[in-house]
């Protein structure tokens, strides 16, 4: 039997192969420990505003990985295949389509077709972040009272002094690993189209969002585990959901199958914030008020927006701003807000008229708009001039602000918009009437009056008339106030309950309300209306009917009379 000779080692051949061999049983030590992952690298793009992409979380790459070892990791499992195509996850039979929440306060905007869930991911990481910027917004919160302060006020202020805490309070908040109050909203920005026969009576299905901080249910969605997530069905395109977590959390929004009366897909917003919902909604109050219409246009203003006292600091922040709201305005014979009216972007990518801020003066849009404090309380507000409206027609408005009115999109708190509940007008059908408001004298007038479009097509000119008439006639009144001792002793002053400034302005706004006679359509049949001017003959040299000339006036029941006896 032959027997190989081992070779002979020098000391310094014997030393390399015991480091060697202790080498490699440390090596096979380590890798019975550990779970090792290989995969291919691949640049994938996840579209612009993926905070992953340029200094965000160097994790991204993650993502994919966390949603395969949530549905168990198991090979063996029907999640049999998972492939990164752009930004969709093909698991097996199932498509999903995973997408990454860019960050707190962003818009984050896809689409999505019937039947198909698209999955977002939003990192605990983004819980620890600084606050996003409030911005300047507002003078006051609408819902203020005289000090100025009000729940959304109070709010900004908290959210300015986190941001002054600065890293110190993220610092607080990782280590305690605190419940951090998340704010999840979402917009429907397009929908599908109305293709059926016949009259559309409603919009289309609504999409759904899904809500899950289980990381055992990372995919959430129609027929996932009801004790693992939250379903909240879009209501006019609007959704929005709160809740508190220190954990990742994962949302899906869903899209309904469709009939065959729609075709299309939908195109929705989704943002998550830390600060405040980025889309907001206020569905119990318009806002928005009709003062009156004519043939072509209608006169709206808003509400008070404060109620700080005339001269005070904050009462003339809100009169020297520019108009901080927009307004959306549309015939109720367009269908395509059927199902959007909660929704900023869906009305501004469906109303067919838009106020702009960057053009008050409607120079390119159909709606003017200033600030006054003409009415209610003679308090600030905000007045809309809509032009180029049809006759006899009803019209569907809505009140609505872009961001916090200073600032909006990505990074803003509240940047994605607010709309407020949907109010309606009819304008006047006979062209016998026409708005003035904004006069240098009667300055509390804001009506439609009686007016000839064919004698006074320019507008401007119609307001002339009406307003120095009204001005040469309270001349004369003038003249004679002045007889009056009105500054004087109290002893000698005429009355010590009302002085002359009160006279004045009582004389002028009747004045103002008889010479300048608000106006209805001819035809309408409301009962408060009285027929005047009758026996003035038309432009063309023709008059009303002798026999309606002849005939009684309208009994104005109810108006006060001496002695009871009836009001003509």
């Amino acid at each position: 039997m032959l027997l190989c000779k081992c070779p002979q080692l020098t000391p310094l051949q014997a030393r390399f192969v015991a480091s060697f061999t202790a080498l490699c049983l440390l090596g096979l030590v380590f890798w019975s420990l550990s779970n090792p992952h290989f995969a291919y690298a691949a640049e994938i793009d996840l579209g612009e505003g993926w905070a992953g992409g340029e200094g965000g979380d160097h994790n991204w790459h993650r993502i994919e990985q966390d949603i395969a070892e949530d549905s168990g990791g198991n090979e063996d499992s029907d999640w049999e295949e998972l492939k990164v195509l752009d930004t969709e996850v093909v698991i097996g039979a199932r498509q999903e389509q995973l997408s990454a929440i860019a960050g707190n306060d962003q818009a984050n905007n896809l689409n999505v077709v019937a039947g198909q869930t698209t999955v977002w991911r939003y990192p605990k990481d983004l819980l620890q972040v600084q606050h996003a910027d409030v911005g300047v917004g507002l003078p006051s919160a609408l819902e203020e009272g005289n000090d100025g302060l009000g729940p959304m006020e109070a709010r900004r202020r908290e959210l300015r002094r986190r941001d002054l805490d600065g890293e110190a309070a993220i610092l607080d908040r990782r280590q305690a690993n605190t419940q951090i109050p998340v704010f999840i909203s979402v917009n429907t920005c397009l929908q599908p189209t109305y293709n059926g026969t016949g009259m559309q009576t409603a919009g289309p299905p609504q999409l759904t969002l899904y809500v899950s901080s289980d990381n055992e249910n990372g995919t959430p969605g129609p027929g996932g585990d009801g004790s693992k997530q939250f379903a909240v069905p879009l209501d006019e395109g609007y959704a929005i959901y709160t809740l508190s977590t220190s954990d990742d959390l994962y949302m899906a929004v869903h899209a309904p199958d469709l009939t065959s009366d729609f075709a299309g897909g939908w195109n929705y917003d989704i943002a998550v914030s830390i600060d405040d919902y980025y889309h907001q909604a206020n569905d119990t109050d318009p806002y928005l008020y009709l003062v009156d219409t004519d043939t072509n246009a209608a006169l709206l203003v808003t509400d008070n927006l404060t109620q700080a006292d005339t001269g005070s600091a904050l009462y003339d922040k809100w009169t020297s701003l520019s108009p901080p709201f927009v307004m959306f305005a549309s015939s109720s014979q367009n269908t395509k807000l059927m199902g959007l009216s909660k929704s900023f972007c869906g009305m501004q990518n469906n109303a067919q008229i838009q106020a702009q801020q960057s053009d008050p003066n409607a120079t390119t849009s159909h709606v003017e708009m200033g600030m006054i404090t003409r009415g209610l309380g003679d308090k600030p507000k905000q007045q809309f001039y809509v032009t180029s409206l049809n006759g006899s027609s009803t019209y569907y408005g809505t009140l609505a602000i872009k961001g916090n009115s200073t600032a909006s999109g990505s990074g803003i708190v509240g940047g994605g918009g607010k709309v407020w509940q949907p109010m309606n007008w009819t304008t006047k059908a006979d062209g016998n009437c026409r708005l003035v408001f904004n006069l240098d004298f009667c300055d509390k007038v804001a009506y439609a009056v009686p007016a000839n479009y064919e004698t006074y097509p320019d507008w401007p000119n119609l307001r002339a008339l009406y307003d120095s008439q009204a001005s040469n006639l309270y001349n004369n009144f003038s003249y004679s106030l002045q007889q009056t001792a009105c500054d004087t002793t109290s002893d000698a002053q005429y009355s010590l309950a009302r002085n002359c400034s009160d006279c004045e302005a009582a004389y002028k706004e009747w004045l103002c309300a008889i010479s300048i006679p608000r106006c209805d359509d001819w035809s309408s049949q409301k009962s408060y209306l009285q027929k005047r001017n009758m026996a003035q003959p038309f432009t063309n040299g023709t008059s009303l009917p002798s026999s309606l000339l002849n005939s009684n006036y309208t009994p104005m029941l109810g108006a006060p009379t001496l002695q009871g006896s009836t009001a003509f």
